[in-house]
């Protein structure tokens, strides 16, 4: 029987190659390139126009300012066509692009080195060594550096670098002008003479490690305080309906609307001797007891009492207020955050089970909500640890803390060396008191989860 050519089957056609897309990490590094030739290009414009604009002198250009106006000429010019050639060669998917991308950054980055050593400008050297970085990390194709390379940057900038300098300066010495001077390095031992000093007597007392112990306990006793108060009123506002409890947090967070110092000023006011409370106090509960006095031996005692004014101010306790109203909803906030997520019907369950109040509330509530005392708990005690200005001005020249210490080191005294040394052993505390979070924080998850 003949076959029919449409029954014939067709021979298999072959599909097309796929294309190879646009490099992801290339096009990135073209916008940064391009970027950089646009700033090229006004430098240049700038320089070129600097007497007709009367444009006001960046570092950069007083450094150039030195040499032949040639080579401002030829830099910016070799600097903008070296930028704007590569970028578009990026952008077209050229393989010489690549290397002469890397060159370049490899080119500006030490170049910058000699630029800060000419001029010592800080934030232009800054800029030009995150654009360089971040360009290398692009070319590389390092897709992990590429994503961390601007936190990780921002990091080592303005945290890592600052805490290198303070660390340095810690192991000098204060000369008699106020300046900072470094032993010799045959004796290491004279590096950390600040460091030693913290812990040695000085006039036959710790002053230093009192002044530690204080500030440590007012830490610990805010942080109580503020967990005492703030865990209730996270409950609460964690078993409101869901449409009142963003009204409650808004007036959790309302106090964050008004400077911290106006805030401490206002408590100033209110507890000074001639301010409400001792206005009461002096005022109409004094004018009262006189007037019973002759009644009862009760009232003869309180009318001597509130003849004088109670010692609210300037002192332990109202730098405790001040502290205690400053960073309680800081305990509030991550305290509801951990409750609002919590399953209430386990403690109907324990209810049911036959726990009391007090037993749901350490065997069921108390567990699930720990996350967040722990990090309300580091909140609070870290920033009160360092507090300076509530201890200045609630406290006067009465309450010495740590913060007070630190300012008189560094702005009336100038020894920088042991402000630094101070901030250090500070540093230490707080970063113990974060790993303790941490480790509480991974063993809670894992109870949680080995519960379930």
């Amino acid at each position: 029987m003949a076959v029919s050519t449409e029954s014939r089957l067709s021979p298999p056609t072959t599909a097309a190659p796929l294309s190879r897309g646009r490099d992801a990490f290339h096009q990135a590094a073209a916008l940064v390139l391009l970027t950089q030739a646009a700033l090229w290009a006004f430098l240049l414009f700038r320089w070129a126009t600097f007497s007709r604009f009367n444009w006001t002198p960046y570092p950069a250009e007083l450094v150039l300012a030195e040499w032949s106006p040639l080579v401002a000429y030829g830099l910016y010019g070799l600097l903008l066509v070296w930028a704007l050639v590569t970028g578009i060669g990026l952008l077209r998917g050229v393989g010489w692009a690549q290397r002469l991308g890397l060159a370049y950054a490899v080119v500006t980055l030490l170049g910058v080195l000699v630029y800060y050593a000419l001029g010592r400008e800080f934030i232009g050297a800054v800029l030009v060594v995150a654009a360089g970085g971040l360009l290398l990390c692009l070319l590389t194709r390092n897709a992990a550096w590429s994503l961390a390379f601007p936190s990780a940057f921002w990091l080592l900038v303005f945290f890592l670098a600052p805490l290198a300098i303070v660390f340095v300066v810690s192991l000098g010495e204060r000369t008699r002008l106020g300046t900072v001077t470094y032993p010799s390095l045959t004796n290491p031992a004279a590096w950390f003479d600040d460091y030693a000093r913290v812990f040695s007597r000085v006039g036959g007392d710790f002053i230093y490690l009192r002044i530690f112990a204080r500030s440590a306990w007012l830490a610990l006793l805010n942080t109580a305080l503020c967990l005492l108060f703030g865990f209730p009123l996270a409950y609460w506002i964690a078993r409101q309906p869901a449409n009142r409890r963003n009204t409650w947090i808004f007036l959790v967070m309302i106090p964050f609307w008004t400077n911290f110092l106006v805030r401490t000023y206002a408590w100033m006011l209110i507890l000074r001797d001639s301010g409400l409370i001792n206005n009461v106090w002096t005022g109409s509960i004094h004018d009262v007891a006189v007037a019973l006095s002759g009644n009862s031996a009760l009232f003869t005692w309180l009318a001597e009492a509130t003849a004088r004014p109670l010692p609210l101010l300037y002192n332990f306790g109202a730098v405790l207020i001040g502290l205690f109203y400053g960073y309680l909803p800081f305990m509030v906030l991550p305290l509801y955050s951990t409750l609002e997520k919590t399953n209430w019907t386990l403690l109907e369950a324990a209810a049911d089970l036959g726990a009391n109040g007090f037993r749901r509330f350490t065997r069921v509530l108390l567990p699930l909500s720990l996350p967040g005392i722990i990090a309300g708990s580091i909140i609070v005690f870290i920033p009160s640890l360092g507090a300076y200005v509530t201890p200045d001005l609630m406290g006067g020249a009465r309450v010495s803390l740590l913060g007070n210490l630190l300012q008189q080191q560094f702005m009336t005294v100038r020894d920088w060396p042991f402000g630094s040394a101070l901030s250090f052993i500070m540093m230490a505390v707080m970063l113990a008191a974060t790993l303790v979070y941490f480790r509480a924080s991974a063993e809670a998850e894992r109870r949680q989860e080995n519960g379930r």
